[in-house]
């Protein structure tokens, strides 16, 4: 009777352990569905340069063209992360555009935040790199504020708040943020997302830039060599056909 009730104990030790591991199961496999497919399924362009052409290399992947598509991919992940997440309403699942000043702008993110009694409104513009120049820098946040009051308008809001967000930094590094602030615009981290809405997005930060480096990462370097996903995999078959 002792050693059955000393098992039990034990399995019941292991309850939390396993649990964790079902949880980490469980929001892995949301970026295997979720995120994975819109990475694998880029595929490269050549290098459209005069430069390379008269070298003979033209054949040479287009490594801006691979980090932008990259970037419109995040854009699209994180917005059906807003969807479906239940303590958020992503506001542009009916359409991401928005009239400014007699021009039809493209929303990246807009998307409410729960506090307390009542849920504030973060439009945010997905931003992979933000080394501009001075001049590009402005351009941009006047864009952002534009967009921001004519949200305010279009959604009969008092105050919509904005900024950056670049889904590739956990933290973003304090003398970019500093430089940002006094130019009168936020940037925010993915940090800033599990601040926001209290760790309940579908899977931790560290599965997500885990996930970064163990799944994305080898896709993303086949593809600046010029190899798709698919024909990696193509490849992968063929050699196991090979084998037979």
């Amino acid at each position: 009777m002792k050693y059955v009730e000393k098992k039990v104990i034990i399995l019941l030790e292991y309850v939390p352990f396993l649990l964790t591991i079902l949880t980490m199961l469980s929001s892995t496999d949301y970026l295997e569905a979720k995120l994975l497919p819109l990475i694998e399924s880029i595929q490269p362009k050549t290098t459209e340069s005069f430069i390379l052409e008269a070298c003979g290399l033209e054949d040479r992947p287009s490594t801006q063209s691979i980090s932008i598509t990259v970037g419109a991919r995040l854009e699209k992940f994180w917005n059906t992360v807003f969807s479906d997440m239940d303590n958020t309403t992503n506001m542009i699942e009916d359409s991401d555009r928005v009239d400014v000043n007699g021009r039809t702008r493209q929303i990246d993110h807009f998307f409410t935040i729960p506090d307390l009694m009542y849920a504030s409104h973060m439009y945010l513009e997905s931003k992979c790199n933000v080394n501009f120049d001075t001049e590009k820098v402005r351009a941009s946040n006047q864009k952002i504020h534009d967009i921001a009051n004519a949200l305010e308008e279009k959604h009969d809001i008092i105050n919509v708040q904005s900024g950056y967000f670049v889904p590739v930094k956990r933290e973003i590094p304090i003398e970019i943020s500093r430089e940002y602030t006094n130019l009168g615009i936020s940037i925010f981290g993915v940090s800033d997302l599990y601040r926001w809405f209290n760790d309940e997005l579908p899977f931790t930060i560290d599965e997500y830039f885990t996930f970064w480096k163990e799944r994305l990462a080898p896709v993303i370097n086949n593809l600046m060599n010029g190899v798709p996903a698919t024909k990696v995999a193509r490849s992968g078959r063929q050699r196991d056909l090979d084998a037979l």
